[in-house]
């Protein structure tokens, strides 16, 4: 996994990123870092955890730009749909 220092920056581990992307999410398109389309996945660790994950895809890869806790809007809009 890529930016691996800094999604522990967010407090969140490579582990729960994975975990986050194997199960059920949302994606939706984020602002592009400079000619790199990027995407938001908002999922759900086992844990129960509620994560954003910021993603390019390189080289027919994915690779996490970042990933925090989702923040209180994300949550009332997304939630739901996470845990059907």
């Amino acid at each position: 996994m890529h930016n691996v220092g800094h999604i522990i920056l967010h407090e969140v581990s490579p582990e729960e990123v994975e975990e986050a992307a194997g199960r059920r999410h949302i994606i939706i398109p984020a602002a592009p870092g400079g000619s790199e389309k990027r995407w938001k996945l908002f999922g759900r660790t086992a844990a129960g955890r509620y994560l954003v994950v910021v993603f390019t895809i390189r080289r027919k890869r994915f690779r996490t730009v970042t990933a925090y806790t989702m923040n209180v809007v994300e949550r009332r809009v997304y939630a739901t749909e996470l845990k059907a």
